[in-house]
């Protein structure tokens, strides 16, 4: 299991953290989704304020991963749930031939 965090910095006025417990499988599965997706990207942190992303790499430096056990992933499931805070991830920008080619999301079995 994975721990995913995400900081970010909104226009030096705001920090943006967030964190998602994820499968190995998961998180290959997001990271090329997001490869595949066209870039500039606008992300909303709040109702009126985005964070544009200009690469890839420029996005994916905001994420930082952790190997967790599966008790571990277990008790933050049980405190906070799967996911916390602004996690900040694009979400179906993929164009429509990635997931003919790999499919969608995997459902995350061990939690």
């Amino acid at each position: 299991m994975l721990l995913i965090k995400f900081k970010g910095d909104w226009a030096d006025e705001m920090d943006i953290y967030g964190f998602h417990v994820m499968s190995k499988e998961q998180w290959e599965f997001k990271k090329n989704e997001i490869k595949h997706t066209p870039f500039p990207q606008d992300l909303q942190i709040g109702s009126n304020q985005y964070e544009t992303y200009e690469t890839y790499e420029n996005y994916m430096k905001n994420f930082k991963v952790i190997e967790i056990t599966k008790t571990e992933a277990e008790i933050i499931n049980r405190l906070f749930g799967s996911y916390y805070g602004k996690f900040a991830i694009i979400e179906g920008e993929a164009p429509k031939e990635f997931h003919e080619k790999y499919g969608y999301y995997p459902k995350n079995k061990e939690i």
